[in-house]
């Protein structure tokens, strides 16, 4: 089959340029034709991010979020679900009243 896609300038430019592959979606707008939109990168958001890993998770803190994602297996033995969230969402508290003291510091 081929399909006839839009890309935007830039990010064929990019492409181009670097000799790259660049992730996103493909939006059919009619059978034959369709339109690339690319997958938003937070790096440069990110950069100043402090995080620490969980046993089953992960939490993150920048200047403007926390984000904590925890995924607890139910199958994973000796593990009680409820108690894995309630200990690590203790231990993510911790850390993230630690950062936002250092954060809060030097704003």
């Amino acid at each position: 089959m081929e399909l006839k896609i839009q890309i935007p300038d830039s990010t064929y430019r990019r492409m181009v340029d670097r000799r790259c592959r660049v992730q996103g979606s493909i939006g059919l707008v009619t059978p034959e034709e369709g339109n690339f939109n690319e997958h938003v990168r937070r790096d440069a958001e990110s950069a100043g991010s402090k995080y620490v890993r969980l046993r089953h998770g992960r939490v993150s803190v920048n200047d403007k979020r926390v984000r904590l994602t925890l995924h607890v297996s139910l199958d994973e033995s000796g593990v009680i679900p409820s108690e894995a969230i309630e200990d690590e969402s203790r231990e993510a508290s911790g850390f993230v009243d630690d950062v936002l003291d250092t954060i809060e510091r030097y704003h």
